[in-house]
């Protein structure tokens, strides 16, 4: 049997995770989840005894839920899949941590015939076993104590420029004096101009 690998991860903004390289090996060199995927979807296929013809990497655009941003990748491999009579595969990771589908992924392979998901077994990766759903579960955790720490920035950022504004201060002078002093905006970015008076209009 032919099959179409397909592996998908979703951006890590306040770790400045926002870029994946369209090849896979490339890839699972910055992502972990993508390594994963690729090291299940590939030895269930050795196992199987089947062929994996292509593989399609993408990146999602919201770090918090699967989007319609990864549409074209996604029709790609179902149009790659079609071309090479072969079956799509993916790990299907809401089959095991009770998340919901990737919505617009599932809205467009739902009704295809030649799918396969996997379960998130664990897999031996860089010699050594790797447990997803322990991996987000400890992402989990992070994730959170950034949105705490976000918060917090946010309201730091806020009294500094305020004073700031206060004693006469230009927004490029605002975030020359952010960046001195080391303080990021909430996404982990430098500061400029522009987004110190878009963060301000926010406020």
């Amino acid at each position: 049997m032919n099959y179409v690998g397909f592996y998908w991860t979703l951006p890590v903004l306040w770790a400045d995770f926002r870029e994946l390289p369209s090849d896979p090996d490339e890839a699972a060199k910055v992502s972990k989840t993508i390594r994963y995927q690729v090291a299940r979807v590939r030895r269930w296929v050795k196992n199987d005894k089947g062929h994996l013809l292509s593989e399609v990497v993408a990146m999602d655009h919201r770090p918090d839920r699967g989007s319609d941003a990864i549409e074209g990748d996604i029709r790609k491999a179902l149009a790659k899949a079609k071309k090479l009579n072969a079956q799509l595969v993916l790990v299907d990771f809401s089959l095991a941590f009770g998340w919901r589908p990737h919505g617009p992924l599932f809205a467009l392979i739902g009704d295809e015939s030649k799918f396969i998901c996997l379960p998130p077994e664990p897999e031996t990766i860089d010699g050594k076993s790797w447990d997803p759903i322990e991996h987000f579960r400890t992402w989990r955790k992070t994730d959170a104590d950034y949105q705490v720490a976000k918060e917090d920035l946010k309201t730091t950022a806020l009294s500094t420029i305020s004073s700031l504004k206060a004693e006469g201060a230009t927004y490029a002078g605002i975030a020359a004096h952010l960046n001195e002093i080391g303080l990021k905006t909430v996404n982990g970015l430098a500061w400029k101009a522009e987004n110190v008076r878009k963060f301000m209009a926010q406020q």
